[in-house]
């Protein structure tokens, strides 16, 4: 048996999906320009001395060590810190992510938390300060130098990033949002959930009633009573949704925006997206390039 592609004695995809770096006081101050072009990636910053800025979307930020930014992967953003910072940056590709959380008992919660916006200040951050920079410092090091079972060791450092990450942002009414309402929108709302986890991976109405421990026509009633249409439609909502969105942002051949969505078959692909939106993915994504250079460049769009 041929040994996996390896990058730097990592697995190929692993080396490609995870970037980390450290910096350090310097004589200048440094800065990074997020542009989610060719991938969606997530990024943390641990700043751990001096002061910095954050700018995404509108809105800017000043930052105070120590402190942790958390920038999911449909953010475009500018991070700049001072002469005398030292901390982390942090980079995993969307997809990856969602890998490593999925099979874990919180991964509902998880989700919720890795696709939003969050930023632990100097005030909540300390007792937690040292288990963040540790996972953080372990993933520069095997990034940099690759031991054994190194894949392993940087997944699990992620998971305890996104763990960390959840403990500081989530309220307590946030962890226990699900538990506090009734049994037909807390299924839903778990099952809404589980198909941002599994949308991609071609996961039938039966497997998620199963693993929300309810029956198929369980799940589809209280999805038709809650949001007028059955689970499937759902899921088939949420795969179109990603797939205009990843069109319009990526630049990416088509036949890989599908399989990035779980579509093994390019003419497949082209089905679902032609019954849904009645143009093929090629033509939908000319139109909207066409409609954007027609209306001229604004701050809304994807450089």
């Amino acid at each position: 048996m041929s040994a996996s592609p390896a990058l730097n004695g990592l697995p190929v995809g692993i080396a490609l999906a995870v970037r980390a770096e450290a910096f350090s006081a310097a004589l200048a101050a440094r800065s990074w320009v997020i542009r989610q072009k060719s991938e969606r990636r997530a990024h943390l910053l641990l700043l751990q001395s001096d002061r910095g800025r954050a700018s995404w979307h509108g809105t800017s930020v000043a930052l105070e060590a120590p402190a942790l930014l958390w920038l999911p992967g449909s953010t475009d953003a500018t991070i700049e810190v001072g002469p005398g910072a030292d901390g982390f940056l942090l980079s995993v590709d969307d997809d990856f992510l969602i890998k490593i959380i999925a099979g874990t008992a919180e991964a509902l919660h998880l989700r919720r938390t890795t696709e939003r916006v969050a930023l632990i200040s100097s005030e909540a951050l300390p007792p937690s300060l040292d288990t963040v920079a540790e996972s953080c410092r372990a993933i520069v090091a095997e990034l940099r130098t690759p031991g054994f079972g190194g894949a392993t060791l940087i997944s699990s450092h992620l998971l305890l990033l996104c763990l960390q990450l959840w403990r500081l942002s989530a309220s307590h009414d946030e962890r226990h949002e699900v538990a506090a309402r009734g049994g037909g929108p807390a299924l839903v709302g778990n099952f809404l959930q589980m198909v941002e986890l599994h949308y991609r991976d071609g996961w039938p109405v039966a497997r998620y009633a199963d693993a929300l421990g309810v029956t198929s026509d369980k799940l589809h009633a209280h999805c038709q009573r809650e949001k007028n249409c059955g689970p499937r439609a759902i899921i088939h909502e949420r795969l179109l949704r990603e797939a205009c969105t990843r069109l319009q942002q990526l630049d990416l051949p088509v036949e890989q925006i599908g399989y990035g969505l779980g579509f093994r078959d390019p003419a497949y692909f082209n089905r679902f997206f032609r019954k849904y939106r009645g143009a093929s993915p090629g033509n939908y994504r000319r139109q909207i390039r066409l409609e954007h250079a027609r209306s001229g460049p604004s701050y809304a769009a994807w450089p």
